[in-house]
Parts: structure tokens; sequence; C-alpha cells
């Protein structure tokens, strides 16, 4: 049996408003993800991707969103800072678009018995404030995984740098 397909009609997902009134607001429901591409470390054991369950790709539990951290090697801390930072900036970027929005659909919203509009723009902008915030702060974490990485190097410079071996004496001490 051939089935119909009818078309939304309007208003159908929420996104117009129902009836003639166009000022009424209909409801806050955008669309955003926060999109997270960890890398294996190349040992096969780091860097699972945690799926909606809390439980890792890989099978291993881990509650981590990077990954298990394993700082072994100097490629280790870099690679997992660099993740850090990559998270960071995305979620900030996610964080101040979803601000604005937020900010454009409340400014839009019926304004309040007694307000004027200016009131109603002005209270969008104090909500749409604190998920700017949470936007500076995800920029702040990225800034500060960067700095994290450089502090690193300064302080262990000695040992990412590769040491010179000595070859074995030809006179070794004998009793």
């Amino acid at each position: 049996m051939a089935g119909t397909q009818v078309p939304p009609q309007a208003g159908a997902n929420g996104a117009q408003a129902k009836g003639g009134n166009t000022k009424s607001f209909t409801g806050f429901a955008p669309s955003f993800g926060l999109n997270v591409n960890v890398q294996a470390n190349g040992r096969g054991n780091g860097g699972g991707m945690v799926a909606a369950g809390g439980q890792q790709g890989g099978g291993g539990g881990s509650h981590f969103i990077l990954g298990e951290p394993e700082f072994n090697n100097t490629d280790d801390v870099r690679n997992y800072l660099n993740t850090v930072r990559a998270l960071m900036l995305q979620a900030a970027i996610e964080l101040a678009m979803a601000s604005k929005i937020l900010e454009a659909r409340l400014a839009q919203a019926q304004t309040l018995p007694g307000d004027n509009p200016i009131q109603g723009r002005m209270r969008a902008m104090k909500v749409g404030r604190k998920l700017k915030k949470a936007a500076d702060g995800a920029t702040a974490a990225a800034k500060s995984a960067v700095g994290a990485y450089g502090a690193f190097q300064r302080e262990y410079a000695d040992l990412m740098r590769p040491r010179p071996q000595r070859s074995a004496s030809t006179n070794p001490f004998k009793f």
C-alpha cells in the first residue's frame, strides 16, 4: 500500500506562530550540539569518545570526555592539551552563537504588561549575557590549555630534549 505524504502545516515545528498573531512567543528550542573528535594515541588504549550512556567507545567504561588521561611521554601531554584546546574553542564558539540566538529569540517574545519593548530587550540581554559568560569561560579554558603546554615546555625542557648517551668506557672499574 502506497503511503501518502502530507507536507507539514504552518507552525508544525513550533518555529512559526500559531494563528495570525506573529508577536506571540511560541517556545524556545534551538538545535545546537557539541562535536568531539578525539584521536587515538597509537597504542589503542587511549582517546575514545564517550557514548551517550557514559561508556567509552571501546567499552573501557571511562567517564572522561577526552579519554583517560595518560601522560607517559611528552607527546601524550601535547596531544591531550591540544585536544582540550580544540574542544574548548569549539564549545566557546557554540556557546557564543547560542547566546546570540537566545538573546534574539527572547527579544522577540511578547513583553510583559506595562513594559515597553526596550525593557523586553534588556531582559533578553541579561539572560543572553549568562550564556556569553559561559562562552568566555570556555575561551579562558582553551587559553589555559595553551599556557599549560607552554609552562610544561619551560619547566621540563631538559627532559624533552634528547640527552646524549655516553658510550661505555673502555676501562671499566674493577676491584
